[in-house]
């Protein structure tokens, strides 16, 4: 597997939890990377610089921040961190630069082929992050999701292990961060979905946290039925739950589910990595529970 020289050039395309997140970690890896940003965020960066929480104490990560790519500006990787509605937006900004290829970290229930519209044939690698957290006054406090549970997940389209897949998996684990190579990223991110989706839902009906949601029976409940018809949606149109380990939520009865997940809402666990991008983050939750209801019903 080819060695990655620390001068590799990654541009990430979003500054929010998950854009700051994979640039403080390849930075701090020893890549050279560039954050191309607007807004408030942007002069928040360019006023302080990209600032963390680590053990207790803040520090900044040595990254480059850009409001505009110009078309020959060349990456070895461009990750795209938005959220779900504003992914096709993210798209257009960048789909005339040159760079050969692009990374969307966004969940999507419709599969790949408007995006690779977008941005030319080829050039794109399915992507979800493994990480959560919070800005806070400036600062990130994160937390990566162990491999056990959801290491950050890519693979081609096509489903085939490229030279390109293996050089990304060697920045991961150069930067530390849990990763798997799969080959079916749509089944993986409707699979996903399936899950996320009702979780989030969750705390909607509770209109609290996922502290309080731990506490609503009703929500719990109904968490727990709609996960477990979600995923018979998806086996229904013949999409493979992916991994397999998620058809334990088939197989596991609703009685245990409602235990296991009542555990799981009352950790901080929850509060940090479901919580948080669930409130933050509702208009993009809606938009895919929407999308996902319109394939499984075969509407698009």
């Amino acid at each position: 597997m080819e060695v990655f020289k620390i001068s590799s050039k990654i541009l990430i395309v979003g500054s929010g939890v998950i854009g700051s997140i994979y640039s403080l970690k390849f930075s701090n890896a020893g890549f050279n990377v560039t954050i191309l940003t607007r807004g408030s965020r942007l002069e928040q960066l360019e006023k302080n610089g990209l600032l963390y929480e680590d053990n207790g104490n803040i520090s900044k990560a040595n990254v480059t921040v850009i409001s505009k790519l110009s078309d020959d500006d060349l990456y070895d990787f461009i990750f795209v961190t938005v959220r779900f509605e504003q992914i096709i937006q993210a798209l257009n900004d960048i789909k005339l630069n040159q760079s050969k290829t692009i990374i969307t970290m966004v969940n999507s229930p419709k599969g790949y082929d408007e995006w690779e519209r977008i941005v030319g044939k080829g050039r794109l690698i399915a992507a979800f992050p493994g990480a959560g957290g919070r800005i806070e006054n400036g600062v990130l406090h994160y937390r990566l999701t162990p491999y056990i549970i959801q290491p950050t997940t890519f693979g081609e389209l096509n489903g085939i292990s490229t030279h390109r897949v293996h050089k990304l998996a060697q920045i991961f684990k150069t930067s530390k961060v849990p990763y798997n190579i799969c080959r079916d990223m749509d089944a993986w991110q409707k699979s996903h979905l399936a899950m996320v989706i009702p979780m989030a839902n969750a705390i909607y009906n509770d209109g609290g946290t996922a502290y309080t949601t731990s506490k609503n029976k009703l929500a719990i409940e109904k968490m727990c039925l709609d996960i477990k018809d979600y995923y018979r949606s998806l086996k229904k149109i013949k999409i493979p739950i992916t991994p397999i380990k998620l058809n334990a939520f088939l197989l596991c009865p609703i009685w245990l589910l409602k235990i296991i997940m009542k555990a799981l809402y009352s950790s901080k666990f929850a509060e940090t990595l479901i919580s948080n991008h669930a409130n933050n983050a509702k208009q993009e939750m809606l938009l895919l529970d929407l999308e996902f209801q319109k394939v499984v019903d075969k509407k698009v």
